[in-house]
């Protein structure tokens, strides 16, 4: 009977350690999409209802910074109609706050059920990217928060929001022939295509995506967009809707 109680203490000890490690990691892991959701309790400075910057920024950098948000805004609302996600962004521009809240110097989204948190690093500082996150943000509100659509529509729609793929056509040209040799987009469905952001690789993905959607959205236009969505709302299938709806507007 001792020697059962004495396994069973055992057992619920390295129970409760593996417990405690599995926290200590998950932890360490989320630690900065944690601290994004908690910024209101932080001691970043709410410069707008939902724009925070470390408090000791420079007025200039925060008046440029609210500057390029109207911008993004109007971007976005330029491809959508309208603007329905109202995401947190979290300028982090000193190495203390990049530990804190980023990713990447870019910039990044964590996405809740509840809020978007759009962290931007001293490299994304500009209308460019925030109009890139800005899009993430609203095409997931739009969907439910749910990944309804593969990486290169949903990476291909916030380039071609965003500008800088200017010579996407031209990507597309060189690994197509000219057209001849179509892209396997298949292979760009997952984020991973996208993950080593400065990599050539990346780098080619992202100006396929590009001129994909760009060439997509040419035919189909906002009401296109808004049909897609409504329809992966409404449980159908992407490949089918995107198709689809191309077909439609040529006809």
């Amino acid at each position: 009977m001792k020697l059962f109680k004495s396994k069973f203490k055992i057992a619920g000890l390295i129970m409760l350690l593996f417990l405690f490690s599995t926290i200590a990691v998950s932890l360490k892991v989320y630690a900065k999409p944690v601290n994004a959701v908690l910024v209101d309790y932080s001691a970043m400075e709410r410069i707008e209802k939902n724009v925070f910057i470390e408090a000791d920024a420079g007025s200039d950098v925060k008046t440029q910074l609210l500057e390029f948000v109207r911008s993004s805004e109007d971007k976005v609302i330029n491809i959508f109609g309208s603007r329905v996600a109202s995401p947190y962004v979290i300028v982090a521009l000193s190495q203390s706050a990049l530990n804190k809240y980023a990713e990447n110097i870019t910039g990044q989204t964590y996405y809740y059920p509840w809020k978007n948190y759009i962290v931007i690093g001293p490299k994304g500082l500009n209308e460019n990217v925030i109009s890139h996150e800005f899009t993430h943000a609203e095409l997931r509100e739009r969907l439910d928060h749910k990944d309804k659509v593969p990486a290169w529509f949903d990476e291909g729609l916030a380039t071609m929001i965003d500008g800088r793929y200017v010579n996407n056509e031209d990507v597309w040209k060189e690994h197509t022939n000219n057209g001849e040799k179509p892209i396997d987009y298949q292979t760009l469905g997952s984020h991973e295509a996208f993950n080593n952001y400065g990599t050539r690789e990346a780098w080619i993905n992202y100006n396929l995506a590009c001129y994909e959607v760009t060439r997509w959205f040419k035919v189909v236009g906002k009401d296109g967009l808004l049909q897609l969505i409504d329809g992966l709302n409404n449980g159908k299938e992407f490949d089918n809707q995107y198709q689809l709806i191309e077909s439609e507007m040529i006809d």
